[in-house]
């Protein structure tokens, strides 16, 4: 994008440099709008081709725009699979984990019992 701003910027630039030649320049009328007339195709060109850059820019914008979109939602789609893989991960370890507690919490229920058998007997 950076040489299509720099054309447009010659293409401007020489359309306003020559309109300045053609107005300060020591001329009778009749000579000026021979000039300005015989100048006209390449102020044509010169429109020409600023219009054909301005919709050289409005595609890319539309393109990146297009493929912006494209990688958002691709990422969001990654995301949201790693997202679901880590909670199937961590569920064998939570099922697990809850399995181990209610060993632990029996394992304490059969100490306690001891203890109050142990005190009963003594």
């Amino acid at each position: 994008m950076n040489t299509k701003a720099f054309a447009l910027g010659v293409f401007i630039g020489s359309a306003v440099g020559a309109a300045a030649a053609l107005l300060t320049a020591p001329s009778s009328g009749k000579e000026l709008r021979g000039q300005i007339k015989d100048s006209k195709n390449d102020w044509i060109r010169v429109a020409n081709d600023i219009k054909e850059d301005a919709l050289d820019i409005k595609e890319s914008v539309a393109k990146l725009s297009k493929e912006g979109k494209e990688i958002i939602k691709e990422l969001a789609g990654d995301v949201k699979l790693a997202v679901e893989e880590w909670q199937q991960d961590i569920e064998s370890n939570k099922n697990a984990l809850q399995d181990e507690m209610k060993e632990i919490q029996q394992t304490i229920a059969q100490l306690e019992q001891k203890l109050q058998d142990n005190k009963a007997q003594h």
